[in-house]
């Protein structure tokens, strides 16, 4: 599984969201996919080299909160 790190000086929400739906997904392709957005722009907003539009972000959040009501599951 290849999820980029985001380094703690910019472990901004959205970039900690978005690492942890790449996570949950299974990968960066898997959550690109998922996302419908290119994978190397994907890559800069989880590194926090910017910040992604916020229906991105919610869909992220979205993607954390049915893994969490339903761990181990397919979301």
């Amino acid at each position: 599984m290849s999820c980029p790190l985001t380094p703690p000086e910019q472990a901004t929400v959205y970039a900690k969201a978005l690492h942890r739906a790449c996570l949950i997904m299974g990968g960066i392709e898997q959550l690109a996919t998922r996302l419908r957005v290119p994978k190397d722009l994907l890559e800069r907003w989880i590194r926090g080299e910017g910040e992604p539009p916020q229906s991105i972000f919610l869909d992220a959040v979205e993607i954390i909160l049915l893994y969490a009501a339903k761990p181990g599951q397919p979301v």
